[in-house]
């Protein structure tokens, strides 16, 4: 029997889920503008641009759909999560896998990730600010 991989883009895939650590000031002074505090409490999250069509459109073309399989993953889902800062200024950086199923997974988010164009930062009363993101992708190995 041979296995094939499935990539499932769900909703919530490119939508962040905050997880930020820091917000202590609703006043930004220049100080605090060149810092480096990273948000919780954010009016605007940090997003993909063009939104969720241009991720999914951008991710389809770029993730190596057979990673899992090549790698040894058994039938089953896969769900994926990679945290990432997205700087003041759209620059993705510090990537942390939070799922670890060691079927090559997250490093194929991850470089899928780093490859992307810069992204809208998040907004703090109208001022970008730096913001850590959760993103989720599922996989999905069968048997065909």
């Amino acid at each position: 029997m041979k296995k094939f991989l499935f990539i499932s883009m769900v909703l919530a895939c490119f939508s962040p889920v905050f997880a930020q650590t820091l917000d202590s000031t609703t006043n930004f002074s220049s100080k605090e503008l060149n810092d480096t505090t990273i948000y919780t409490d954010v009016d605007t999250p940090a997003s993909f641009p063009g939104g969720q069509p241009a991720s999914f459109r951008y991710i389809e073309k770029r993730l190596n759909p057979s990673v899992g399989v090549d790698n040894g993953a058994r039938t089953g889902t896969y769900n994926v999560r990679i945290k990432f800062t997205v700087t003041k200024d759209g620059v993705l950086k510090d990537f942390v896998p939070v799922t670890k199923y060691r079927h090559g997974f997250e490093g194929e988010v991850i470089r899928v990730l780093k490859l992307s164009p810069g992204w809208i930062p998040a907004k703090k009363n109208g001022v970008n600010v730096n913001s850590i993101t959760e993103q989720l992708l599922v996989f999905m190995v069968s048997k065909g």
